[in-house]
């Protein structure tokens, strides 16, 4: 194949790339390398393709097949990086990021990624650090700006966040999730400067589809701040809707998936033993059911370190527990009555913590969906904290249908889709009930706003710390905060949202009949 025509067969795959058409881009990069072993330019797109797939495995050996022709290529070296901090491999990651720096001093990529890593593993401050010195190296670029806003957003400082977010969107105006993030950070009225740019931009006729989620769902907020419930309505189910059909989510597999889970643990019988301490807490339920705020109360007390949602658990149950999105029977069998195989599932997680450094007591995991793996909580930290946050399930509901979700959570924008996904979370829970009984501490949202000292106190209490003050002025908690509850998690307790579905029952119908 001559130059100019593989130049074309490129630019045409690039294209594909950047519409999202990952699984095109696969095929015709395997095929083009056969014939085209050294073009560094397919094996960057090839892995890439897999990486947006959710494939990283596969994307990590791409990557090092294109690093043998050009082992300095820091592209390469970059995406690969990736690659292990998606495997959660932070050590592997960062020691390439670092050789990327020192052989390139000005290469930006590597330390925003950089400093993405170091905010997974809460290290705010480092991160922030990196971004600066992506800054310094160019002032320009929209996703410096956007990383810097994310980490001001995550420790609270919401003014300062909302102006990085500002400089994306000049360099930028295009830069939609920006807009986003403003929404999540501030308070609207009718005359607000960026409620009227929303307003206008949404107008636009070259707005792709990530686009305008990212503006219908802002301009959702905005409109509700303002009073206007019926406008706010018509956002979220254009924004949902899109969403929902961008994806091609099928709820079925998830649904079965908890089904056979069910089945599988009724089978078996865990005891909790009084052998070995566990410092692990964890805190789980439907997400928006006020798992955040839990955590802020918790970890505002001195003993306790707060890691925010912790993408391991569900890692470990996936390698080996999951195959092609559904139960595997043979290894649960294999591995549940295996003590040294489920010793080495608590020491891979154990292996991970080690990265945040910890020096607490104790640690919380608040990775919402959790729930899902309530008996293998048992089953690996037999004696670890589990905590239970439940919620009115349409103020629930409306409260992710509320919201857009960075990965993941697809069951969240149809509702259909949430009212049946509601409906099994709330049965696998019952079972788990049924299972382990007190071992679970349930702790209602509606409960937490309206007697917050008593039940604060309680919670306290079950986690076996000694009282302390602190936890009752959570709200001046510095742990960061990386979800959708950043602002609200840093307020004191408020019960606005309490009865929020009742301004929204003529709208969003489904919602309000089968619930």
């Amino acid at each position: 194949m001559t130059n100019i025509n593989i130049n074309k067969q490129i630019q045409i795959l690039i294209n594909q790339f950047n519409t999202k058409n990952y699984s095109h881009v696969i095929l015709k990069a395997i095929e083009l390398i056969k014939t085209n072993t050294y073009n560094i330019i397919l094996y960057n797109l090839l892995g890439s393709s897999y990486q947006n797939l959710g494939n990283f495995l596969e994307a990590k050996n791409i990557f090092k097949e294109g690093l043998k022709i050009d082992p300095n290529n820091v592209s390469l070296l970059n995406n690969l990086a990736m690659s292990y901090k998606n495997l959660l491999e932070y050590k592997t990651s960062e020691d390439l990021y670092n050789r990327i720096l020192e052989k390139n001093k000005n290469y930006i990529n590597a330390y925003v990624n950089l400093g993405n890593l170091k905010r997974d593993l809460n290290q705010f401050n480092e991160a922030i650090l990196l971004y600066e010195k992506a800054l310094q190296i160019s002032n320009k670029n929209p996703i410096v700006y956007y990383s810097l806003a994310l980490a001001n957003q995550g420790l609270g400082k919401f003014d300062e966040a909302i102006n990085l977010a500002k400089k994306v969107l000049d360099i930028d105006p295009n830069f939609t999730r920006a807009d986003y993030l403003i929404s999540q950070s501030m308070k609207y009225n009718k005359d607000n400067e960026h409620y009227v740019g929303l307003v206008n931009k949404v107008k636009s006729l070259d707005l792709v589809d990530d686009q305008k989620i990212d503006l219908y769902f802002s301009l959702a907020k905005a409109e509700e701040d303002i009073g206007n419930i019926k406008i706010a309505s018509e956002y979220l189910i254009k924004g949902n809707n899109i969403k929902k059909n961008l994806d091609n989510y099928k709820i079925l597999d998830e649904i079965t998936l908890l089904e056979d889970i069910k089945k599988q643990f009724k089978k078996v019988n865990l005891k909790s033993s009084n052998l070995n301490y566990d410092k692990m807490i964890f805190i789980l339920g439907m997400p928006r059911s006020g798992t955040s705020l839990v955590e802020q109360i918790i970890t505002s007390h001195s003993e306790v370190f707060g890691a925010g949602e912790l993408p391991i658990l569900s890692k470990i149950i996936k390698d080996n527990f999951i195959k092609d999105g559904k139960f595997y029977t043979d290894n649960f069998n294999n591995i549940i009555n295996d003590v040294s195989k489920i010793d080495s599932l608590k020491k891979n997680y154990e292996n991970y913590i080690k990265y945040f450094d910890v020096k607490e007591k104790f640690i919380t995991d608040k990775a919402p969906l959790n729930f899902r793996w309530i008996g293998f909580i048992k089953m690996i930290f037999p004696n670890s904290k589990i905590i239970h946050c439940t919620r009115d399930p349409k103020n629930n509901c409306l409260s992710m249908f509320k919201n857009f979700f960075e990965g993941g959570l697809n069951f969240t924008y149809d509702q259909h889709d949430l009212v049946e996904y509601f409906k099994h979370y709330v049965s696998l829970m019952d079972f788990w009930k049924t299972l382990f009984g007190e071992a679970i501490y349930e702790i209602r949202y509606e409960n937490l706003i309206n007697n917050n000292h008593e039940e604060i106190k309680n919670l306290i209490q079950f986690c076996d710390l000694n009282w302390e003050e602190n936890c009752l002025s959570f709200y001046q908690n510095k742990s960061p905060i990386k979800t959708m509850s950043a602002a609200q998690a840093r307020k004191p307790i408020y019960n606005s949202s309490v009865n929020s579905f009742d301004k929204y029952k003529n709208y969003l119908d489904i919602l309000e009949k089968k619930l």
